[in-house]
Formats: C-alpha cells, sequence, structure tokens
C-alpha cells in the first residue's frame, strides 16, 4: 500500500502536469515580451488569467467527474458532431503553428548556449531535427503517468530558475502594485508584435482552452469521480498558484533588464541579457535550463494534443502507442521541423497561435455551460446562481479578448505582406 505522502503527491501530479503545460516557451515568450515593452504593467493580466484558470480547471474537472465524459467526447455526443470537430479543427490549427513555433524557439535557445559557452556556430536544420528526434522518442517511452513525472522535474528545474531570477531583478514594489492597476497596453516602438497581440496571448497561454481539454481528459484517465473533489481543487488550487507565480517571475525579470535597456525582445536571443547583467557565465546556465525545461514540458504534450483530441472526441482511452498515433506523431514531428527548415521567426509564430487559443476558448466554455445546464448529465452537480455570473463573466471577458485577438492578428499578418 502507499504511504499517505506518496498518495498526496500522486494526487497533485495532474496539476504538476498542466504546470509544465501551461508554462512553457509559449508562456515564457508571452510575458518575457509583455515585461519587456510594458514592465509590470500588464501584471493585472496575469492575476485575472490565474484566477479564471483556477475557476475553469474546478469547472471543467467538475464535468468530467459528474459525467464521467471528457468536454470533447460530450460536445460530440450532446451537441453535435459538427460542433465537435470544428472545434477540433481549430485547436489542430493552432497546434501545428504551436509546433513550429516551439522547437525554432528550442533550436534558437540551443543555438544560443552553444555560442556563447564554447563559440560553436551549429547548424539549425540538424539542431532542429536533433530535437525532434528527442521528444519522439520520449514520447515513445512514456505513458501518462511518466509524462507527469517527467513534466514534474521539468516544472521544478523551470521554477528554481524563474523565481531565482525574478529575485535578483525585481523591480521595486511600486513598480509591482502598480502593474494591478488594469489598463489596456498601446503600441511599442520597435515590437513586431501589436499591443492586442501581445495581450491575447498573454491571456491565451494561461487561460489555455488547451489545458482545461487536457484537465478533462486526466479526470478520466485517472478515474476521479465526485469522491475525489476535495483532492481535486487543492490540486487545481495548487496549479493556478504556481502558474501564477511562475508567469510573473517571468515578467519580473523580462521588467527588471530588458524593459530597462528599451529591449523588445522580438528575437529569443534578446532573453540571454535579462539573466547576464546579475549572473555573469552562470545566467547561460539559468537561461538554458530554465527554457529549454519550459519548452520541453509543453513541447511533449503538444505533440500529443492532436491524437488525445481525436481519441477523446470519439470517446476512447488515450493511447499514443496505436499504429495510427504513431504515424500521426511522426507527421506532426515534421511539421514541427518545417518551421525551422523555412527559417519562420519563432517569437513571432508562437504569440501568434498563443493569441489564437484566445479566439477558440469562448467556443469551448460557451459549449461546457450549455451542458453544464443539463441535469441529465451532471445530476446535482449543475453551476448555483452565482456561478453561472461568475462564467457569463469569464464568457465576455474571453470575447473581449477574442475580438482584441482577431484584431491584432489581422494587423500583424498584413505587416508580413
Amino acid at each position: 500500500m502507499a504511504s499517505p505522502r506518496v498518495k498526496w503527491l500522486g494526487a497533485l501530479m495532474p496539476g504538476i502536469f498542466l504546470i509544465g503545460y501551461n508554462i512553457g516557451t509559449g508562456s515564457v515568450t508571452a510575458m518575457s515580451k509583455a515585461g519587456a515593452n510594458y514592465g509590470m504593467g500588464m501584471l493585472w493580466a496575469v492575476l485575472i488569467s490565474c484566477l479564471i484558470t483556477w475557476y475553469l480547471i474546478n469547472f471543467f474537472s467538475r464535468f468530467t467527474m459528474a459525467s464521467g465524459m471528457t468536454a470533447m467526447e460530450a460536445f460530440r455526443r450532446h451537441i453535435h458532431p459538427v460542433y465537435a470537430w470544428a472545434l477540433w479543427a481549430g485547436l489542430s490549427a493552432i497546434i501545428l503553428s504551436a509546433l513550429m513555433g516551439m522547437l525554432g524557439l528550442l533550436v534558437d535557445v540551443v543555438a544560443v548556449s552553444c555560442r556563447e559557452a564554447w563559440g560553436w556556430q551549429i547548424n539549425r536544420q540538424v539542431a532542429g531535427v536533433a530535437v525532434a528526434a528527442l521528444t519522439l522518442g520520449l514520447i515513445s517511452f512514456g505513458n501518462t503517468k511518466r509524462f507527469e513525472a517527467m513534466l514534474g522535474v521539468m516544472v521544478a528545474l523551470m521554477g528554481l530558475a524563474f523565481c531565482f531570477s525574478a529575485v535578483r531583478f525585481f523591480p521595486g514594489t511600486d513598480a509591482v502594485l502598480r502593474g494591478f492597476v488594469p489598463k489596456l497596453p498601446s503600441v511599442a516602438p520597435d515590437s513586431d508584435s501589436g499591443p492586442y497581440v501581445i495581450l491575447a496571448s498573454m491571456v491565451g497561454t494561461t487561460v489555455s482552452v488547451f489545458a482545461f481539454l487536457i484537465r478533462s481528459g486526466q479526470m478520466k484517465d485517472h478515474n476521479w469521480t465526485m469522491r475525489e473533489w476535495k483532492a481535486q481543487r487543492r490540486d487545481a488550487l495548487t496549479s493556478a498558484t504556481m502558474m501564477f507565480v511562475l508567469s510573473a517571475a517571468v515578467l519580473m525579470t523580462a521588467a527588471g533588464t530588458l524593459h530597462k535597456q528599451n529591449m523588445k525582445m522580438n528575437n529569443i536571443a534578446e532573453v540571454l541579457p535579462m539573466l547576464h547583467p546579475m549572473f555573469g557565465g552562470a545566467a547561460l546556465l539559468l537561461f538554458t535550463a530554465g527554457v529549454l525545461s519550459a519548452g520541453m514540458s509543453s513541447h511533449m504534450p503538444n505533440m500529443m494534443i492532436i491524437p488525445w483530441l481525436t481519441q477523446d472526441t470519439l470517446g476512447k482511452p488515450r493511447c499514443t502507442r496505436t499504429t495510427r498515433a504513431a504515424y500521426a506523431l511522426g507527421l506532426l514531428t515534421l511539421v514541427s521541423v518545417l518551421g525551422v527548415i523555412l527559417k519562420a521567426k519563432p517569437v513571432f509564430v508562437m504569440l501568434l497561435s498563443q493569441a489564437g487559443i484566445s479566439v477558440v476558448m469562448p467556443m469551448a466554455l460557451l459549449g461546457l455551460m450549455w451542458l453544464s445546464a443539463k441535469k441529465s448529465l451532471v445530476g446535482e452537480h449543475r453551476p448555483r446562481a452565482v456561478e453561472w455570473v461568475l462564467l457569463a463573466a469569464i464568457a465576455a471577458f474571453q470575447i473581449f479578448v477574442s475580438v482584441l485577438a482577431v484584431h491584432g492578428l489581422i494587423k500583424d499578418v498584413r505587416k508580413l505582406m
């Protein structure tokens, strides 16, 4: 029989998985970009996003724990197959761009580290193939529990790196307090991303529809029912709290370094000055460990999301060892390398994909709100009156951010034409 300590840690593993997925290179990119352009001025968006994330983790978890169905399966069976597959298509398109951007960022990190540490100039295409092959190998080796364990180690490394740097580069109490006052960002000169895309990417990478759908699947994978509700709430609170701490740490580090130097973080190589002034040579170690851990902790689940969502939608158990899943993972590996081959700008691509999450989030949220009102699905666990008010406010906020995201995406894409 497992000890109480082992059981307690096991109950937190789903939340650690979400931390590892949500606080990845995409989140580091979005928070660093916001900190570089606006200092601590966007801290309010981090706080609101993490509060919403905490509530929606509970909301999506409760539906699956009460109904026994994942959200995607319920969309197909109890709304309409077209609704479910349309959402699947939108999510898949975002994942494809995220895979290209994520691998490009990881390759840039490796290239910067090799150049700074040993003076090596590496071939980005070769490095991209190597990192993609490593990721595919780790996925082929693992199962759900192993993924959670690997991500737990990565989250620990990432947390130590970013929190330590935030303490050393703390921008000041006044700046932090002013950051909690909500205000829309203005255009930052010399930035290759517009203010609305940056805001939408910050919200999208934290209030991530992928995280909530993964969470729904986790509840089914772990066979959690309403008997485990207290453990689930504790796990959700741990997850959301750590998301805020780590996101704020990245924002503070960028505000205390890049913003003071008037650097806009258009390239991942510009993250190094965030750590170098205070740590010197140790900056490279922190930079590499933190960003690579963050990147791999998101890139691995991103590779599996399309197969997972497909299996969830069909109501089948999650498994990455089927022949179809193997073909899908091989194709996704090729897609991820494509961004490196085409020399796409990783930071720009990642911000676009993170902003895209904000566009599809209302569809998943409104669909689950509709299903959660059905007593035949969730029984006595329907939302109470005050919860409907909160859900309506969250939905309105998400729609507002979606409008900003679409407006910003159109403007930024036009710049490329």
